[in-house]
């Protein structure tokens, strides 16, 4: 497969990705707000400013009585902090994830369903995850461990969370090593599959919460990547999605100059070459795709800046899975800029396969 070769975006062109931050929930004021900002005003504060002003309006709504109301706020205030921040990596970077990750927390009892908190010991951390239940359960019913990418993080999820609460499936959302609130404790590493695999060991004592014969694993971007290493290693799994992801990572040239910025970042690396070392030896699935035996579902974007080439290795490598590509001649990465038709359509195919 080809492709031309893509538009390297300037950091203000990804930082109004305005499919992802739509998709993701962000109101479509405040980015019409943020693009015609005063020039003295920084991207990073316009959306701090925003996350305690939601904030407030989730306390004003609190007392009032109106939980919902105030869940939502302290929601998109928490979406706000994550997007003020997810392509900085100076001290604005952790001054945001702490912002967003306990907004978040204010939110999960008051969403509805609501989502509970969950913390998972594993080696020498803790996984901070959350549980969300479909409404009226009655009984076990499937579940869906859904992974972060590069920069997005568990409490990017509750959009797609809903999509697939409302088809019948629970979801569980954590953060996993260079993720969120465990990026201060782990670096990015090459075993994320021990930590969904921990998150499965917790999911099958909920007897009588959840079927554990019926749970799934969907992964956006480098969280695709996972969830492919996570599927090929867990045989507990009984389907996985792909979202935008990729197989290995030995086309570090393809990639925009932002996104090696966010390697290093996350791969706590004092320099670009120590990153492409480490992502090139942790950042790999082919050894192990031969163990990848679920329905597998695959949503890319022709227009990514990942080459649709990782699709021919991923047929190539991955022998006794059946894969579903569902490619998208005008999708960028993740296909962002096509709105909810890709979300739903990867929706019904995980929900549809663990209702089987």
């Amino acid at each position: 497969m080809t492709t031309e070769t893509p538009h390297v975006p300037t950091a203000e062109e990804e930082m109004l990705n305005w499919g992802r931050l739509l998709m993701d929930g962000l109101p479509f004021a405040d980015l019409l707000a943020a693009q015609r900002r005063d020039a003295a005003t920084s991207w990073f504060d316009f959306w701090m400013a925003k996350a305690d002003e939601y904030e407030a309006m989730g306390d004003t709504a609190l007392e009032e009585g109106n939980d919902l109301t105030a869940g939502y706020w302290f929601w998109v205030g928490s979406m706000a902090a994550q997007y003020a921040q997810f392509l900085w990596f100076d001290e604005r970077r952790p001054r945001g994830q702490l912002r967003k990750a306990g907004l978040y927390h204010r939110a999960a009892p008051l969403l509805d369903p609501p989502a509970e908190r969950v913390d998972l010991p594993i080696d020498d951390t803790v996984i901070i995850g959350y549980l969300r239940l479909p409404k009226g359960a009655d009984g076990p019913v499937p579940c869906a461990v859904l992974l972060g990418g590069l920069e997005s993080t568990k409490e990017e999820s509750y959009m797609f969370e809903n999509l697939l609460l409302e088809r019948g499936v629970a979801t569980f959302t954590f953060d996993g090593p260079g993720q969120g609130e465990m990026f201060e404790d782990v670096a990015l590493a090459g075993d994320y599959h021990r930590y969904t695999s921990r998150v499965v060991d917790y999911l099958e004592t909920l007897e009588a919460k959840i079927d554990r014969d019926r749970i799934g694993v969907l992964g956006r971007s480098l969280g695709g990547h996972y969830a492919l290493r996570a599927a090929s290693m867990d045989d507990r799994f009984r389907a996985c999605v792909t979202w935008g992801g990729f197989v290995q990572m030995d086309d570090w040239d393809f990639e925009y100059p932002m996104t090696k910025l966010s390697w290093q970042y996350v791969t706590k690396s004092p320099d670009l070459d120590t990153a492409q070392a480490r992502v090139r030896e942790h950042i790999d699935v082919r050894p192990v795709l031969a163990g990848l035996k679920v329905p597998t579902y695959v949503m890319h974007g022709a227009k990514d800046e990942t080459p649709i080439t990782e699709l021919d290795l991923l047929q190539e490598y991955a022998v006794n899975a059946e894969i579903v590509i569902d490619l998208e001649p005008e999708g960028d990465h993740c296909c962002h800029n096509l709105g909810p038709a890709p979300r739903l359509r990867m929706a019904d195919w995980l929900a549809n396969q663990l209702r089987l």
